[in-house]
């Protein structure tokens, strides 16, 4: 009798962004550098609203990063963000890009595979707030 294969999904485990391994979240806390502005203070980083995400390359005096900014009280901010796999930077880039608009404590609520990419589940949530769809 021959034997047959059944195909079944593999479960691929998910974190909230804020918990991903490779990452220190939230953006401008320790050990980030805090978000600068023309403010002296520093804002609250999970108050911080999203408003743009640049990838940097690394060169001999900096690794490579991400450069984000942000809005806080009418405020412009920035800051950089690493992550401990620099292979994984061009994904989170296009994650974070994916969630302009959104405050930094909701971005970090977001739930992220392994490589950093969104899960599935963001896309509903996003479309059932109102929110449009980025494609970045």
């Amino acid at each position: 009798m021959p034997r047959t294969k059944q195909t079944v999904a593999r479960k691929h485990p998910l974190h909230r962004l804020r918990e991903h391994p490779a990452l220190n979240w939230p953006p401008g806390v320790e050990p980030n550098p805090p978000w600068v502005g023309p403010s002296p203070e520093f804002p609250d980083p999970g108050k911080v609203i999203l408003t743009g995400v640049e990838m940097v390359q690394g060169d001999a005096d900096a690794p490579a990063h991400l450069t984000l900014t942000g809005t806080y009280d009418g405020n412009l901010y920035r800051t950089t963000l690493t992550a401990s796999d620099p292979a994984l930077l061009p994904n989170l880039c296009v994650t974070l890009g994916k969630c302009v608009g959104e405050t930094i404590a909701e971005v970090g609520n977001h739930e992220v595979n392994n490589s950093l990419n969104l899960a599935d589940s963001w896309r509903s949530a996003r479309s059932a707030r109102g929110a449009p769809l980025l494609a970045r």
